[in-house]
């Protein structure tokens, strides 16, 4: 194809008319990336004030605003935090699974886990707190610690380098007793039932879960006295070996301390 002088002309005029709107374009992205910036700089000053709702808002509206925005993975999780802060646990407990779900090779996904252990922690206490006419912890089912129980686990074995992993290990530990504290009062309601059988197979399921717990320690005397009422002298025989073989790595443990 020839270009003649016309041509040349019209492709520069073309050129020349394009080139303000061309500029326009790039200052406009400029000043939403700074807009952005400076409103998400406001929502994590309200966060780290502790100023949750507000700093809720402000994470919403950008999400809404600015969507798939060079923020968007930080904003769900501030809104994670800010959520659980504020005892938002639903909303928490959503954002958490979008997340998880959106982002399955983020490298900060064990941050989500830990706070979905902690807010099933607090479901776990706010329950308990609630039904005010339970006297012992231990004879309301523990769904909540249950589920914190996982979430800890699965922290603890799929990022044990975890920051959070420590304290981790640390919950696990009490959610473990308060879970055995529960299989404990439903074995001693079976044994007033007399229903033997249900006795043996709960404390063997305690065994299996929880046997370095207090509570399956006091499980092994009622399977111990179900054998008996079954009479099922060889069994009666071995529980007992097991009780005293306990009995006496306590008391060695305690000596060693």
């Amino acid at each position: 194809m020839i270009y003649t002088k016309h041509s040349t002309s019209t492709i520069l005029i073309i050129i020349m008319c394009f080139t303000p709107f061309l500029c326009h374009c790039k200052n406009h992205t400029n000043t939403t990336n700074d807009d952005l910036h400076k409103q998400y700089l406001s929502a994590k000053c309200k966060l780290k004030n502790k100023n949750y709702k507000t700093a809720i808002k402000k994470l919403e509206t950008l999400n809404k605003k600015y969507p798939f925005n060079q923020y968007s993975n930080q904003i769900y999780l501030d809104l994670i935090y800010a959520y659980y802060k504020s005892m938002d646990f639903s909303l928490a407990h959503v954002t958490i699974n979008d997340f998880l779900q959106q982002n399955p090779n983020h490298p900060n996904l064990d941050y989500p886990i830990y706070i979905s252990g902690l807010i099933n922690m607090e479901l776990d206490n706010h329950t308990i707190h609630k039904l005010s006419f339970i006297k012992q912890q231990s004879k309301y089912n523990p769904i909540y610690a249950r589920q914190a129980f996982h979430d800890f686990s699965k922290l603890i074995h799929q990022y044990p380098n975890s920051q959070y992993t420590p304290d981790a290990y640390k919950r696990l530990i009490y959610l473990k007793n308060r879970i055995a504290d529960y299989e404990l009062a439903i074995i001693k309601y079976y044994n007033k039932k007399q229903a033997y059988i249900t006795v043996i197979n709960r404390t063997e399921d305690m065994l299996r879960y929880f046997s370095d717990t207090k509570a399956a320690h006091h499980a092994l005397w009622y399977m111990h006295t179900a054998y008996q009422k079954l009479h099922l002298t060889h069994q009666t025989n071995q529980v007992m070996k097991i009780i005293i073989f306990n009995k006496n790595k306590i008391i060695n443990t305690l000596k060693q301390t």
